[in-house]
């Protein structure tokens, strides 16, 4: 004590003797020794950090090392503003209102759970301000314990059946009975193997008020004994704080009994919840509906190799009555556009692409086949598959003649093939564009890459069928079948010229020609449907080869209407598209109805598709579809997917199956529209102030803003030569006026010395 006061600067005080033996202190009077100074020395640089902190510096790091909610700012931010306020069968806290609920069960009951059932013990249907929580705890009893105790129960088992045989009840003996086979069960699975758990249930209810948290717990009692009858969840009584700081205590200090499951018994309480689709390059496109969680669905649409089906028959009332699965179809037209993909729209039904996303003006080109933009007789394709390129133009012909006359009659069928191929044979050699044994005359084959004019046209066809027909008539000897076919391709063909003559007697359109580099193609036929199938068929068949022809890998096909594909050209599509899946091409299926695309699945093949898109069913649908699928659904689904008027869609993939509410986002947005048009507006005008801004400012140069001279290369200095040597052979810089107006004089020629 005398140190740290001399260290503080304090004298010391001598104590006075009382008697001559008590010792005096004389510290102040006498000077330590060398040795005992250097110790105090020492011991006071030891001590000297520990005083220049201070008292309170010193307290307050005690009070951060006993951690204190004052020392820990981020802590105060989340501690409750008010104290928790306990009541008899809840608390509040922060002006809300809570409980903490066990579970309670008959043991004497006989459960019909069904498998899963643990999921149920999650309540749905409550307010959308009341937080549930469901709180399972699981301890694995020790293979000791579980001995002692299976021989304990054995022993109460057998000395509860003898009271119960003598003087029990019918209620009383019922229990003991259920008992008893419950232990002998347990007994079982713990011997082949089972761990023997004891499992804590709770369920933590939060409500903003009390009068909804007790309408809260009366809902979920009613949903429990809807979905259990013996299991039922009850606060306890004047035990809210001790349940609330319980909740994560091991199981055996927590109050009441709880559970005790074999591990086999206990698999049949998971609560097993799906959280939709999360694909790692998925887009938003809709919230899943029906579960537990209605979790966001993160989908990448592009996410397929072969080929997806859809089918909706929803229309969308935001949208001018587009239907649904055109909306799927625009989207996944620019998910494969934003993959640096080719997309190719064949537009069968009413679709309107344009309303369903961005126009892509600089990225598509659009071949209006209502207008007849494609000649039939020209060919498409690379000079090296010249062979098969006519081959397949004689095919697609026949099945072109085919839609617009039908005959129950294969023989005859077979004779007008034969003849129109003879024909149409003859009617390209004449023209230079074919040749006899043309394999061993490629240099002379006219096949492919003609200008379109040079290509004849439909009306010069029909000359050539009337001649082989005057040729049958007068010849001797005539075939009857022959000349029937004969007549009727010559009707055929008529037909064509006067009725669909602006379709089938045209030049191929120079649009065309750009089809080939273009991301983005439509090819329309909406409107041919309203002329006759047969028509629209005819020039399905007629573009379908040039259409794919150059698809490869990431590109896609998509088929809008596709129920209205007649089954006589679907061989031939099929044929087409394999050829494309080969170089790595893929295809959309869609349908306006889910009814005509299950009648249609041989040529979709739903069943092997990547994923499938479905719109709402009917009962008799979702039985057709399981029938088909070879798959059972579960009721809950099955009666999920029937539902209508809920923008529901479900997507089967893999082994997923999905029903979310839809909420695709495609680009445009027509309520904003006005929006736009004030940006656009506002990016004209700041590109005008910009330009003037630039002239006001720039130093002025002759003949810069005149449009009927190109403008000079900025990159490379600019050299005037001397139209006519000077003898200096020398070269003179340009003018920076550049090249000069036609009404001036030229500029005086300059000379070197």
């Amino acid at each position: 004590m005398t140190t740290v006061r001399r260290q503080l600067g304090i004298p010391g005080k001598k104590q006075l003797a009382t008697n001559t033996n008590e010792p005096v202190d004389v510290a102040d009077e006498n000077p330590p020794t060398d040795d005992a100074a250097r110790r105090e020395a020492k011991t006071a640089d030891d001590k000297t950090p520990e005083r220049e902190k201070g008292w309170w510096r010193r307290h307050q790091e005690m009070r951060e090392l006993q951690g204190m909610f004052d020392a820990y700012p981020h802590l105060l931010a989340l501690k409750p503003k008010e104290k928790y306020l306990f009541r008899s069968d809840y608390f509040e806290v922060d002006g809300s209102a809570a409980c903490v609920l066990a579970y309670f069960h008959d043991d004497a009951s006989h459960d019909r759970f069904a498998a899963f059932w643990g999921i149920d013990r999650i309540p749905d249907g409550l307010d959308d301000r009341v937080t549930a929580v469901v709180l399972e705890q699981v301890g694995r009893m020790s293979d000791k314990w579980v001995d002692s105790f299976t021989k304990q129960s054995e022993k109460l088992d057998r000395l509860d059946a003898n009271e119960q045989a003598e003087t029990g009840t019918t209620s009383s003996r019922r229990k003991a009975e259920k008992i008893s086979s419950d232990l002998e069960v347990t007994i079982g699975e713990i011997q082949d193997g089972a761990s023997y758990l004891s499992v804590h249930n709770r369920l933590f209810l939060k409500a903003p008020d009390l009068e909804t948290l007790d309408d809260s717990i009366e809902r979920v009692t009613r949903l429990y004994i809807d979905r259990f009858g013996t299991l039922q969840a009850a606060p306890y009584a004047g035990e809210q704080r001790q349940e609330l700081s319980g909740l994560f205590k091991n199981n055996e200090k927590k109050r009441g009994r709880g559970f005790h499951f074999t591990s086999t018994e206990l698999a049949g309480s998971y609560s097993l919840v799906t959280n939709g689709l999360n694909d790692k390059g998925g887009e938003y496109v809709g919230y899943m509906v029906g579960d537990v969680n209605n979790s966001a669905v993160l989908m990448d649409v592009n996410a397929y190799d072969h080929h997806v089906v859809i089918a909706d028959a929803t229309l969308s009332t935001f949208l001018d009555r587009q239907r649904i699965s055109g909306m799927w179809c625009s989207k996944v037209s620019q998910s494969a556009l934003l993959n640096n993909g080719q997309v190719v729209h064949l537009v069968l039904d009413a679709t309107d692409l344009d309303r369903l996303g961005p126009r892509f003006e600089g990225l598509t080109s659009r071949v209006d086949l209502n207008q007849g933009d494609v000649n039939m007789f020209e060919m498409f394709g690379n000079q090296d598959d010249e062979l098969t390129v006519f081959a397949a133009q004689m095919e697609k012909l026949k099945l072109m003649f085919e839609q617009l006359y039908e005959t129950s009659d294969g023989a005859i069928g077979s004779i007008i093939r034969s003849a129109l191929e003879d024909t149409a044979t003859d009617f390209y050699i004449e023209q230079g564009m074919w040749r006899h044994n043309a394999q061993e005359q490629r240099h002379r084959l006219r096949v492919v890459n003609l200008p379109h004019t040079q290509v004849p046209r439909l009306q010069m066809f029909v000359s050539y069928l009337n001649t082989a027909h005057k040729a049958l008539l007068s010849s001797a000897k005539t075939d009857p079948d022959q000349l029937r076919a004969y007549n009727v391709l010559k009707g055929l063909a008529a037909a064509m010229l006067s009725t669909n003559g602006d379709l089938f007697n045209n030049h191929t359109a120079s649009t065309v020609d750009g089809v080939r580099d273009s991301r983005r193609v439509v090819y329309d036929f909406s409107r041919l449907m309203r002329r006759g199938k047969g028509v629209a068929m005819a020039q399905l068949v007629n573009i379908i080869g040039f259409a794919v022809g150059t698809l490869g890998p990431g590109d896609t096909v998509i088929i809008h209407g596709t129920e209205h594909v007649d089954d006589r050209v679907k061989k031939y599509i099929k044929d087409q598209f394999d050829h494309m899946h080969e170089r790595g091409g893929r295809v959309v299926y869609s349908y306006n109805d889910v009814d005509k695309m299950l009648a249609d699945s041989d040529f979709n093949a739903f069943d092997a598709a990547d994923y499938t898109l479905f719109g709402p069913m009917r009962d008799r649908t979702v039985a057709n579809y399981q029938n088909q699928l070879h798959q059972q659904i579960p009721p809950d689904l099955a009666q999920l997917i029937t539902k209508k008027g809920l923008n529901l869609t479900y997507l089967r993939r893999d082994v997923s199956n999905v029903v979310f509410h839809l909420d695709l986002a495609l680009g445009i947005n027509p309520y904003r529209e006005a929006q736009r048009r004030r940006v656009r507006l506002d990016a004209q005008r700041a590109a005008e102030a910009a330009r003037v801004e630039a002239i006001m400012k720039d130093e002025p140069v002759a003949g810069a803003n005149l449009t009927s001279i190109r403008k000079p290369d900025e990159s490379r200095p600019h050299v005037h030569r001397t139209p006519q040597g000077d003898g200096t052979g020398k070269t003179l810089a340009k003018p920076p006026g550049g090249a000069q107006k036609a009404d001036q004089k030229p500029a005086r020629k300059l000379v070197g010395p």
